[in-house]
């Protein structure tokens, strides 16, 4: 592996350095528009029919980036294996497309949109492999994606606000599904019961994105060193709104309990408990004048509660897993289907036309036990490391990471959590920062040796006959205050600005 270049060097431009004590939460302006975008696009409508925004950012990021960083890619043992893993199944269930023929009361799926569900995950994980190994911190990619996250999340919850007092229905087709399904998608159905969810095509898409801001918004507003109870509670009961109109169990049952467990490991629970409750209180009152009370889902949220009317004989069970688990559920069917004809290697990337509604399910039908295989070992690989202590066990990450890994994996029951629309980018964004890329060389490694660089250039000056310097530098080093310390490790706690 080629040892990173010191800054002044031959083709190797110099970075304005970071202000004075801001080296963990700094990035380059240019750095900061791209992961911006990158996250934004992720709440974009569809192009065409099949290809989101967020596809075009990501690909165009990814096939941009990787020629420039790939003789210097800094990653370490969990993100190769995870990497590894999912690379090999991507190859595994295209090499096995179209190689069956399928017989039995479905029909075959989409062979593009299979394959693309498997080499997504791919292109984020290299995606956050380029930006790690171009120099960028590893916290302030975090805050940036979080910021940036809880904000889309907050729009998206006055969307669907929105959507109890107007039909928006023709404006959101184009982030539902293009436009291209007509009164069948998803989102139109779940529109007429009253679950809103904003620009996303399905209520748990919603659900898990909604979760996954909750968990931001804590670790934004709430760790220790950047107790923000106000913004907290703004944050929050915007999430919740969102979470409530869309009536997503994967949010109700997983998010917003790990949320509090999530909060109740930064200390200080009671306070940032009240400050969110006071500002729930308001923004109900607010809600009720401002016309939410029209709201058309509230019987379906009644039907999740012990008694509710959900008209199963009171079994919770049945209501909150949608009847996926019977003896006449989809997912028994499902899999039924594909042990019975090809148990080992499934129907390669098409798949079958039946819901998969579970993670499991759509490995099972897409790489038969194999397939199955291959996904527990991802998930055993990324809660393995965060066992292991990454992110360090002293530092308020590691609630955080646990929190995203207990969602991915819980939410697997119910959606394809790893290869959902929009929310894994999301997921596997968060993945990538918190766990795969936070201890090792891959953690500590990029910025230590950036850190170094610019340590040495401070002392040595700038390479003979070269004329880059930073703005302000003349060539002749500075004093110490013009160049970040350097730092032997990122697991040491953090010095955050407000």
């Amino acid at each position: 592996m080629n040892a990173p270049r010191s800054p002044g060097a031959a083709g190797w431009p110099v970075t304005t350095p970071a202000p004075a004590g801001a080296e963990d939460t700094w990035l380059p302006r240019g750095a900061r528009l791209r992961v911006v975008t990158v996250i934004v696009a992720a709440f974009g409508p569809y192009l065409f029919a099949g290809f989101r925004t967020e596809q075009l950012a990501v690909y165009t990021t990814v096939l941009c980036t990787l020629p420039a960083i790939s003789p210097r890619l800094w990653i370490g043992r969990a993100f190769l294996l995870v990497f590894g893993i999912w690379a090999v199944s991507a190859a595994f269930v295209t090499i096995n497309a179209g190689s069956v023929l399928v017989v039995g009361p479905y029909l075959p799926g989409s062979t593009l949109a299979g394959i693309e569900n498997y080499v997504y995950p791919v292109a984020v994980l290299l995606l956050v492999a380029g930006w790690r190994s171009a120099g960028y911190n590893r916290t302030a990619l975090l805050e940036l994606v979080c910021r940036t996250m809880v904000a889309a999340l907050c729009v998206n919850s006055l969307i669907a606000a929105a959507q109890v007092l107007f039909d928006l229905s023709p404006i959101l087709q184009r982030f539902w599904d293009g436009g291209a399904a007509g009164t069948d998608t998803v989102a139109v159905l779940a529109f007429g019961n009253g679950r809103l969810s904003g620009i996303f095509n399905q209520p748990a898409e919603a659900g898990i994105a909604y979760s996954l801001g909750l968990f931001s918004a804590v670790y934004l507003f709430a760790r220790p060193g950047r107790d923000r109870p106000i913004l907290l509670g703004i944050a929050v009961a915007l999430m919740v709104t969102g979470g409530v109109l869309c009536v997503s169990k994967v949010f109700l049952l997983l998010g917003v309990p790990l949320a509090l467990w999530q909060t109740s490991r930064q200390g200080r629970l009671v306070r940032r408990l009240v400050a969110i409750c006071a500002v729930l209180g308001v923004g109900y009152v607010i809600a009720m004048q401002a016309g939410l009370s029209q709201w058309r889902g509230g019987w379906m949220l009644s039907a999740l509660l012990p008694n509710g009317g959900g008209g199963d004989g009171g079994d919770l069970a049945t209501r909150y897993t949608a009847q996926r688990f019977g003896q006449s559920g989809i997912l028994k069917v499902g899999w039924n289907l594909v042990l019975d004809t090809h148990p080992w290697f499934g129907y390669g990337a098409g798949g079958l036309t039946l819901p998969y509604d579970s993670s499991w399910t759509e490995a099972l039908v897409v790489g038969g036990l194999v397939g199955v295989l291959l996904l527990a070992l991802a998930v055993t690989v990324i809660v393995v490391a965060w066992l292991r202590g990454s992110p360090d066990r002293a530092s308020p990450e590691r609630p955080f990471a646990g929190a995203v890994i207990a969602l991915a994996v819980g939410a697997t029951a119910g959606i394809p959590t790893f290869t959902a629309n929009r929310v894994g980018l999301l997921l596997w964004i968060l993945i990538g920062l918190l766990v795969l890329t936070a201890s090792g060389r891959a953690g500590a490694g990029a910025d230590a040796a950036v850190h170094a660089a610019a340590a040495r250039l401070a002392v040595a000056g700038p390479a003979p006959g070269s004329a880059r310097h930073p703005a302000g530098h003349s060539g002749v080093p500075g004093p110490a205050r013009d160049l970040p310390a350097p730092r032997s490790t990122e697991r040491r706690p953090a010095t955050f600005v407000t």
